[in-house]
């Protein structure tokens, strides 16, 4: 590796540009990047100057990586590209610091995630990723990190001064293939349950809304792994936003899915991890909320239980005689026609 840094020029800027050069691949190694596979980057004449996750030249590394790592250490090593802490603060300087760690160019739909997730899966087999090991919790946490910088990729590519973030997120989503009935594969959909999306607490008998006023929030999937949540003011929810800490977004926001669908693999990577995993922070804001339960039938059920249902049009969740499910089918509805006319 070192015989091509000898072929620098020894001119004052030509010392200079080996000088960083070789600072930027001690780094490299720093982050337990393999030699060989440095090397093999450098015979590529890749820029070495952008170390963030998602630059070319680190999907240059992870496209090659299995040659000389483990799937493990893989992970490890994006771990401490990310610079993760031991556990999430929830503050707005670390939350655009850890944002940062993740080039802002790499889109909510480039391969990169799926094959990411694939990798996090294939590491952590059956309910592996609830063993309370840091390295199962930082990877749990930085599910929150990963979409709050897919929001940001939204504002920053599709939200021109006076948008929304639902109107930038419907510019993008209007190149794409949303769910149809006669369509078999779609980019996107709109019709994943936000059930757990809407949480609320109960003062005495009235519904307390996350940040105190009434709430309806939507869940938009890409191919199943990218998560985008909007309320019905139109803005993102993310539990570690970069732009805005409240506690609607905490409570309710959006978290990068390891699993390729809903199914078992998404209970053990993606919900089960939440109790032994989640960030100090957001377990004392969540406390005392909960989201609404799927029962449809009053009879099968106590009053009470009915009461919290996600589908009873008087209970603690619904407004003007809706039910929860019937107001986040409206806001889908709102959504689609956006796409449509952008």
């Amino acid at each position: 590796m070192w015989s091509k840094l000898r072929k620098c020029e020894f001119s004052q800027d030509g010392l200079r540009a080996n000088y960083r050069r070789v600072k930027t691949i001690l780094e490299c190694q720093s982050f337990g990047w393999s030699t060989d596979l440095l090397i093999a980057a450098m015979n590529q004449n890749l820029d070495f100057s952008d170390l963030r996750i998602g630059s070319p030249l680190f999907l240059h590394l992870w496209g090659n990586a299995e040659l000389w790592h483990s799937r493990e250490e893989m992970l490890q090593i994006v771990l401490k590209m990310a610079d993760l802490p031991k556990d999430l603060s929830g503050e707005l300087e670390q939350n655009d610091y850890l944002v940062a760690r993740i080039s802002p160019d790499l889109p909510p739909d480039h391969g990169f995630w799926k094959s990411f997730a694939s990798v996090v899966s294939s590491v952590f087999v059956g309910s592996k990723m609830c063993q309370k090991t840091l390295f199962a919790k930082q990877i749990h946490q930085f599910r929150y990190v990963i979409s709050s910088q897919q929001a940001q990729y939204i504002r920053n590519h599709f939200k021109q001064p006076g948008l929304s973030d639902r109107e930038a997120l419907a510019i993008f989503l209007k190149r794409k293939k949303g769910q149809t009935w006669w369509r078999r594969n779609a980019d996107y959909t709109l019709y994943e349950s936000a059930r757990l999306h809407n949480k609320l607490s109960l003062m005495g008998d009235d519904a307390m809304y996350p940040n105190g006023h009434f709430s309806i929030n939507i869940k938009i999937l890409l191919g199943f792994h990218t998560e985008f949540i909007l309320d019905n003011e139109g803005n993102f929810l993310n539990e570690v936003d970069a732009e805005r800490v409240w506690d609607k977004g905490i409570i309710n926001g959006a978290s990068f899915n390891y699993a390729e669908k809903n199914d078992k693999r998404h209970w053990e990577l993606d919900i089960a991890p939440v109790k032994a995993h989640d960030p100090k922070f957001r377990k004392q804001t969540v406390k005392g909320y909960r989201s609404p339960n799927k029962q449809k039938r009053r009879l099968s059920l106590t009053s009470q239980d009915y009461h919290w249902s996600y589908f009873n049009r008087k209970g603690l969740f619904a407004s003007n005689n809706r039910s929860s499910a019937k107001l986040v089918a409206r806001e889908i509805r709102r959504m689609k026609r956006l796409i449509s006319k952008s």
